[in-house]
């Protein structure tokens, strides 16, 4: 079986790369020029619902909470809503080394 999550957030690294974040609990930061993941990063305990780096990028902030992909009947009122924070490593967001050729 294939499971299907929905993406909650993008959002865009002064760098020009992005980071992607979902119902499956996982954050995923990309290079757009590439169309490459640069790094996965570990499946959290519950969706992530928003996401943002701050101006200096150097921080990735993500909530951990219920977003509604499964309905109502799978809503826990006494779930615990979180605000998690990354510390972003150059390596991890930066685009990699580009083909000769390609734009």
């Amino acid at each position: 079986a294939c499971d299907i999550y929905a993406v909650n957030a993008i959002c865009f690294h002064h760098l020009g790369t992005f980071a992607t974040a979902g119902s499956d609990g996982v954050f995923n930061f990309w290079d757009k020029d590439s169309k490459q993941r640069l790094m996965a990063f570990k499946k959290a305990d519950r969706p992530i619902s928003c996401s943002a780096f701050n101006p200096a990028g150097n921080l990735y902030a993500y909530a951990l909470s219920y977003d509604w992909s499964r309905g109502s009947e799978s809503h826990s009122p006494n779930a615990p809503n979180t605000i998690m924070l990354h510390k972003v490593q150059k390596d991890e967001i930066t685009q990699r080394n580009k083909k000769p050729g390609r734009k």
